[in-house]
């Protein structure tokens, strides 16, 4: 069960990582009004991959028992 729960924070995680990089170029485009360069938004969407990617090995890490650091929690009890 614990690892559905990892993996369920994984998933919101990545959503949230895929947020924020909707709402930065929603802000940047619709706000401001400014065109995003095509090379600009190629790098933007390589870096969210990274991201995500970043995630999901640490995720990987931390069910394998590789002494992965695990995702960083948005909340505390």
């Amino acid at each position: 069960m614990s690892i559905l729960i990892s993996f369920l924070s994984l998933c919101l995680y990545i959503a949230v990582i895929c947020f924020v990089a909707w709402v930065i170029l929603w802000v940047v485009t619709s706000l401001f009004g400014w065109q995003v360069d095509a090379n600009v938004l190629k790098f933007g969407k390589i870096i969210v991959a990274l991201l995500i990617l970043i995630a999901i090995v640490a995720w990987l890490a931390g069910v394998l028992g590789m002494g992965g650091p695990g995702l960083p929690l948005f909340w505390r009890h």
